[in-house]
């Protein structure tokens, strides 16, 4: 239950602190309701492994397993939207760059025949 709490705290005080985004709090508060089910029933997985007729360690591996899958999953979508976003950003800025360069010989040009005559 401690463990749950404290992701569900973690996320309320970065939210506040460092303007985390609601989604990424929701993520945090998501990954932590598993942990405080459990706190409140902590023989679900036996109980989940006599229903299914599979051993416990198995059931608890393979509950284990696809948490974790689903999590790294989750924040590879995440780290691939803001590559994404990241890779448009850089290419707007060289084309804003390569403008100015091409701009800027012109008002040099105007500049310099203005002081010669």
């Amino acid at each position: 239950m401690a463990f749950g709490g404290i992701l569900l705290l973690l996320a309320v005080r970065r939210l506040r602190t460092y303007r985390l985004k609601e989604r990424y709090a929701l993520l945090f508060v998501l990954i932590g309701l598993p942990f405080v089910a459990l706190a409140f029933w902590p023989d679900a997985v036996g109980w989940m492994a006599e229903k299914l007729k599979i051993q416990y360690n198995t059931l608890a591996l393979i509950g284990v397993s696809v948490f974790l899958f689903l999590t790294v999953f989750e924040l590879l979508t995440i780290v691939s939207v803001q590559d994404q976003k990241i890779t448009a950003l850089a290419q707007l800025v060289g084309i804003l760059m390569e403008k100015e360069k091409l701009a800027d010989p012109e008002h040099r040009a105007g500049a310099e025949q203005d002081e010669q005559e």
